[in-house]
C-alpha cells in the first residue's frame, strides 16, 4: 500500500510535469519520455493493484483459515479438557481399584490362613477320629471278651447251682437219716451236726461269692454297653 502511495504520488507529479509541458510546446522530446514513463508506472500500478488484489484474496483466505484454526483449537481445548477429566476420573478409578486390589489380596490371604488353619483342624479331627476308632475297635475287643467271661461267669453260675441243689439235696437225705437214726450214739449226731453246719457254711459262701462275681461281671458289661453306646 505503502509502494502504491508512492507511485500514484509519481504518477501525479508526471502528470502535472506534462501538463506543464504540454504547454510550453518548444519542449516535445522530454514529453514523450514523460508520456512513455507515466505508461510504465500505469503498468506498474495497475500491476501492484493486481498484487495488492491477490493479497487481499490470500488474507481473506488465511483469515478464514486462521478463524477455522482457532475454532479447531477451541474445539482441541474443549477435548483436551474433557480428556483431562476423563484422565482424572481413571486415575481416582484406578486408586480405588488398588486399593479393592489391596483389599482383595487381604482378604485372600485372611482366607487362605482360614483355610490353612481349617485344613489342620480337619486333619486334627480326622487323627482324632482314627484314634477313636482304634478306641471303639478295643473296646469290643474287650466287650466280646466280657462278654466271654461273663458266659463263663454263668456257666460257673449255674454249676454252683446245680452243686448247691445237690448239696440240699444230700443234706435233705441226711436230715432224713438223721431223725431216722435220732437214737445213734451223741457223739455221732454232734458230728453228723458240726459236718453239716460246716458244710452248709461252705455252700452259703461259695454261693455268696459266685454271686458277687456274678453281680461284678453284670456291671462291667452295662458299663461296656453304656461306654460303647
Amino acid at each position: 500500500q505503502q509502494e502504491k502511495e508512492d507511485l500514484q504520488a509519481k504518477l501525479k507529479l508526471r502528470e502535472h510535469l506534462s501538463q506543464t509541458a504540454g504547454k510550453s510546446k518548444a519542449t516535445p522530446a522530454p514529453s514523450k519520455n514523460i508520456d512513455l514513463e507515466m505508461k510504465q508506472l500505469q503498468c506498474k500500478l495497475k500491476n501492484l493493484n493486481n498484487e495488492i488484489t491477490k493479497q487481499s484474496t490470500s488474507i481473506k483466505s488465511l483469515k478464514n483459515e486462521v478463524q477455522e484454526k482457532e475454532e479447531r483449537i477451541r474445539e482441541l481445548q474443549a477435548k483436551i479438557s474433557r480428556l483431562e477429566r476423563d484422565l482424572t476420573m481413571k486415575r481416582h478409578l484406578i486408586e480405588d481399584l488398588k486399593s479393592h486390589l489391596k483389599a482383595s489380596q487381604e482378604n485372600e490371604k485372611t482366607s487362605n490362613e482360614t483355610l490353612e488353619s481349617l485344613e489342620r483342624k480337619v486333619k486334627a479331627l480326622a487323627e482324632d477320629c482314627s484314634g477313636k476308632k482304634t478306641s471303639i475297635d478295643l473296646l469290643k475287643q474287650r466287650l466280646n471278651v466280657a462278654t466271654k467271661e461273663k458266659s463263663q461267669y454263668e456257666q460257673m453260675y449255674h454249676k454252683a447251682k446245680d452243686e448247691l441243689e445237690k448239696k440240699d439235696l444230700k443234706l435233705t437225705k441226711l436230715v432224713s437219716k438223721m431223725m431216722e437214726t435220732e437214737c445213734a450214739m451223741t457223739e455221732l449226731e454232734t458230728a453228723a451236726s458240726g459236718q453239716l453246719h460246716s458244710l452248709a457254711k461252705q455252700s452259703a459262701e461259695a454261693l455268696e461269692t459266685v454271686q458277687k462275681k456274678l453281680l461284678l461281671t453284670s456291671d462291667k458289661v452295662e458299663e461296656f454297653k453304656t461306654f460303647v453306646k
